[in-house]
């Protein structure tokens, strides 16, 4: 095939060389600009670059959402999750955050005046044995000739009062020593909202981490963007601009990072006073590494919002992420939080470690549990007495618990610990004739600490004015204040009046 072109016949095949000879040298020269152009931005520093980004993206894309004390940059196209409805998470995270810095401040002040207080019985008895020495002394030397015994006589002498001196010195160090403020560890941040409350809006709170690893679906035109440039994901990107957005307290206090959570905490750990775990989904996979990050007596906010799975929906799921089998009954919601606190104590346990439940909530389409880490390998020998097995009647809605262990005392007064007894029910239901379903184990244990609840409720109605979503909260908080918490789950008034009049009329 020949084709006319400026009089001349040319071959076809010579055409399709030529244009794309010159698509290549295009293509080319956009490479050629474009790596004159990352190699100068990358001389830049990493605030230059910001800059330079912010000014190349149009401000008017943006809108500002205002929660608390914080604002936070909102792009029209929602690149970062933000979730308006967990509001009311964020104001309980909050309050419990403010009662721990204030319980911490206290706890620390009682363990000051303990060994104040060891220091000044030390003293004493150090001095009343040294009181006692001396008359002993003297008498050993009049016995003996003048001046034999005179060197070792005052290096006896001057001994004690030298030591207990020395004693005192240090634990005067220890005591004047200065609690230093909690540092908060953010697992997974996103726009960083709950990070600028807790700095913004919590006194005493040192440094907090942001953390993200979700670099988001960008287009390929984003992704060679983001690689010329060496911007990195867009939910750091955006958690780093909203720190700025804050001003100087925020700048000072919140830093972001880009890390995969579960190995940032394995590489700190107990280095954080309190680690908040708010997933999209199940913790189970950030529990591990967050039970090693806290510090003993640290706290740990962990958020699950598989309520299908922990409610009995998926029960072969719920036991491979939980290590428990939930039941379908109307107490399912309490029973998911019993089930996530027993997740958390069964890591904990592996590293000689223990949870204290402070707060447990279920608000919403999720359940979140506030708890106290500590260490102590004796202490860890309780965790079967606080785990229970639950016999729910298939046929009405009786249920029955069965302790996972139990204890019992030798001659010599000591405790050992034993398998709990079983089974705890017979093999049909003596109300209805049905046999049962079995789940767990859950915590059977308190899952509140009122003291707890109520200082957080006392904090809460002194500023009112602080919390967006103050009336829900107080609402819930004082529910959980009337709570007792001596029974286990609950029975439903409605089913038990069913189950009664059913009965009388079997029976009559």
């Amino acid at each position: 095939m020949y084709l006319l072109l400026s009089g001349t016949l040319k071959p076809k095949s010579s055409l399709l060389i030529t244009r794309r000879t010159k698509q290549s040298q295009r293509l080319w020269f956009f490479f050629f600009f474009f790596w004159q152009c990352s190699s100068l931005f990358c001389k830049l520093g990493v605030h230059e670059k910001e800059e330079i980004t912010m000014a190349m993206e149009d401000l008017n894309d943006y809108t500002i959402i205002k929660e608390g004390e914080a604002e936070i940059l909102m792009h029209a196209k929602n690149e970062v999750f933000y979730n308006k409805t967990q509001v009311n998470n964020r104001d309980i995270s909050i309050a419990v955050l403010r009662s721990f810095v204030s319980k911490r401040k206290q706890e620390h002040e009682a363990v000051l005046s303990k060994r104040a207080s060891a220091t000044k019985v030390s003293e004493k008895n150090a001095f009343e044995s040294a009181a006692e020495e001396a008359p002993n002394e003297s008498v050993v030397t009049d016995e003996k000739s003048n001046g034999e015994t005179e060197g070792p006589e005052e290096i006896s002498q001057d001994e004690p009062c030298g030591d207990s001196e020395e004693f005192v010195k240090t634990t005067e160090r220890r005591v004047q020593g200065k609690l230093k403020p909690p540092r908060v560890l953010e697992a997974l941040s996103a726009s960083g909202l709950r990070s600028l409350r807790y700095a913004r809006e919590v006194e005493g709170l040192g440094q907090v981490v942001a953390l993200d690893n979700d670099k988001g679906s960008l287009s390929m035109y984003h992704m060679m963007y983001q690689m010329l440039f060496l911007i990195v994901s867009s939910s750091v990107e955006a958690c780093r601009r909203n720190i700025k957005f804050n001003g100087s307290v925020a700048c000072s206090k919140v830093e972001s990072h880009l890390a995969d959570a579960r190995v940032y905490m394995l590489t700190h750990p107990k280095e954080f006073d309190v680690v908040d775990l708010d997933p999209y989904g199940s913790p189970s996979v950030f529990l591990d590494s967050a039970v090693q990050s806290v510090v003993d007596g640290g706290m740990l906010m962990c958020t699950a919002t598989d309520m299908a799975v922990l409610c009995g929906g998926n029960g072969e799921v719920c036991y491979s992420k939980y290590g428990s089998y939930p039941l379908r009954g109307k107490y399912c919601h309490e029973m998911a939080l019993r089930i996530l606190l027993a997740c958390i104590e069964s890591h904990a346990n592996r590293y000689k470690r223990y949870i204290v439940p402070v707060l447990s909530v279920q608000m919403d389409f999720y359940v979140r549990v506030f708890v106290r880490v500590y260490t102590s390998a004796s202490a860890m020998k309780s965790t079967p007495l606080k785990l229970s097995y639950v016999y729910q009647c298939t046929g009405c809605d009786s249920f029955h618990l069965q302790p996972v262990g139990r204890t019992a005392s030798n001659k010599n007064n000591s405790v050992r610990y034993l398998p709990g007894f079983g089974p705890a029910v017979p093999q049909v239901c003596s109300d209805c004739g049905k046999k049962f379903n079995m789940g767990g184990p859950i915590w059977s244990a308190p899952i509140h600490d009122q003291e707890w609840v109520t200082s957080i409720l006392a904090d809460m109605h002194s500023m009112k004015d602080r919390y967006p979503a103050y009336d829900r909260i107080s609402a819930v908080l004082t529910t959980i204040s009337e709570v007792c918490l001596i029974f286990l789950l609950f029975f439903a008034f409605s089913c038990l009046t069913n189950h009664i009049f059913t009965k009388w009329m079997i029976n009559n």
